[in-house]
């Protein structure tokens, strides 16, 4: 039956206490994410008994709506539902204070997944490149070779101007000047004119070290918010149009390149530094416990607060370790979701788990967590089981991925090839992770459910 995304998108604004109570609205893969005034509005039951939605979760830091595949139709229908009957401007409602964890949660999941989708389809661009350079397929001057190249590493080169835009709304600035001040921070690496490295005052700035850059670009833009605003209470509007935009980047462009473009960049090295020290302490152990919990951070909507570190520990080390474990937490609930099919108790049962089997296969594990393996919560711990035995192969064989993983499936194996390539024990690695709870899950339906009591209302569909 198709799903009428208009009425279901008026509901969604009714529940959830109207678009007055809306501050701000993403999505990822399979969730709206709502940044809300007023959380006593939201009517968490109404939401949950709607038919198409898979699961209601409030983490303080956003309230998020599983809806699964088409999240970006509803997403689209409550858009055109908010420009129809634009919220009411008359009534200033508070914004609900959040801790500032949660709101650093919220900012990088609001910057980082309106353009999952393209990294995704990036991801896997790149994974043909490798592909076609490690087979000898083709020449690296050939022209097909040239595309694909451009096509899978244009968007990590100038990454900035994505963060740009999402940052800006996300700030309320004019993602225009922060296309522009972003724009500017990786031009250095179109050119040879400009050295690599300038000396101001004694000290040595660099200048290209801004393409795929995460954490600078993000400071830049949230400089520049402040600055917008400034300018905007002190110059006159009739001149607001060309100098709100000249000076902010007259401003921020020099306190960017000078101070916190700097800062922000060794603030990212410290990071990727800081978790590499950890992860050697004990990569087997770091291995098992990241990929054994990391299905819990998608139980509580707040994964896509791991993007920055991957991304980070790429343009730092040139590798990262942390995707090849999460990659195994994946395959563990796949695991688990794949072996409900078999133990399945009535005909609904089996759709849904094969349906959440292949949503889990291409890397979407919500269907599979919310419609199967939390229901019956063993199965969730057999995936965690799998996932952390998984990710301990790949912490003690030191598996590692030489580009970013956004969403995790083996189509992007081929990313795994790089200098020190290991692609082989990630695929052990995730064989594991997806076959032990796949039989612990049928060796449990087969003896521990078969046991239960089948309820009337399942007799009924059988």
């Amino acid at each position: 039956m198709a799903i009428d995304y208009k009425m279901m998108a008026s509901q969604i604004i009714s529940n959830i206490g109207g678009d007055n109570n809306i501050e701000y609205l993403t999505h990822c893969a399979t969730r709206l994410r709502f940044n809300l005034k007023d959380l006593t509005k939201v009517n968490e039951s109404a939401l949950n008994d709607m038919p198409d939605i898979i699961k209601v979760i409030n983490n303080n830091s956003q309230f998020q709506i599983v809806i699964g595949p088409r999240v970006e139709h509803v997403y689209r229908a409550i858009e055109q539902a908010r420009v129809a009957e634009p919220a009411s401007q008359t009534v200033a409602e508070p914004v609900e204070k959040t801790s500032l964890f949660n709101r650093l949660l919220s900012n990088i999941s609001a910057i980082f997944t309106p353009y999952i989708g393209v990294l995704a389809g990036v991801g896997m661009l790149k994974g043909i490149v490798v592909l076609l350079q490690t087979m000898n397929l083709v020449h690296t001057d050939a022209y097909v070779f040239t595309v694909f190249n451009a096509l899978a590493s244009g968007v990590f080169t100038f990454l900035p101007l994505f963060i740009a835009v999402t940052a800006a709304e996300k700030f309320k600035t004019n993602k225009y000047i922060a296309l522009a001040l972003t724009a500017a921070m990786v031009y250095p690496l179109t050119t040879t004119d400009i050295p690599a490295a300038i000396s101001v005052f004694g000290l040595s700035l660099s200048m290209k070290i801004y393409g795929g850059a995460v954490i600078p670009a993000i400071f830049a833009v949230l400089f520049l918010s402040y600055v917008e605003r400034y300018l905007k209470k002190v110059i006159p509007e009739v001149a607001a149009l060309v100098f709100v935009p000249c000076l902010s980047l007259i401003i921020t462009g020099f306190v960017v390149f000078t101070f916190i473009g700097p800062i922000a960049d060794y603030v990212g090295i410290g990071i990727a530094k800081g978790y590499f020290w950890l992860y050697q302490l004990s990569p087997v152990i770091s291995g098992a416990l990241l990929a054994g919990i990391g299905q819990l951070f998608v139980v509580f909507g707040v994964h896509w607060g791991i993007i920055p570190i991957a991304l980070i520990n790429i343009q730092v080390s040139g590798f990262d370790t942390i995707m090849p474990m999460f990659m195994s937490a994946v395959m563990g609930q796949f695991g688990a979701a794949f072996g409900a099919i078999f133990i399945a108790r009535n005909v609904k049962d089996k759709q849904i788990a094969i349906s959440a089997s292949i949503s889990a296969f291409f890397g979407i594990t919500e269907p599979a967590l919310y419609g199967v393996n939390l229901k019956y919560r063993m199965l969730f711990v057999f995936g965690c089981i799998g996932a952390a035995l998984g990710g301990g192969i790949t912490g003690l064989l030191g598996v590692k991925t030489y580009s970013f993983l956004p969403v995790l499936n083996v189509f992007e194996l081929g990313l795994f090839s790089g200098p020190d390539s290991k692609m082989i024990y990630e695929v052990a690695a995730i064989a594991v992770a997806f076959t032990v709870p796949a039989i612990l899950t049928i060796i449990y339906g087969k003896t521990k459910l078969a046991k239960l009591p089948i309820p009337a209302a399942e007799k009924a569909v059988r």
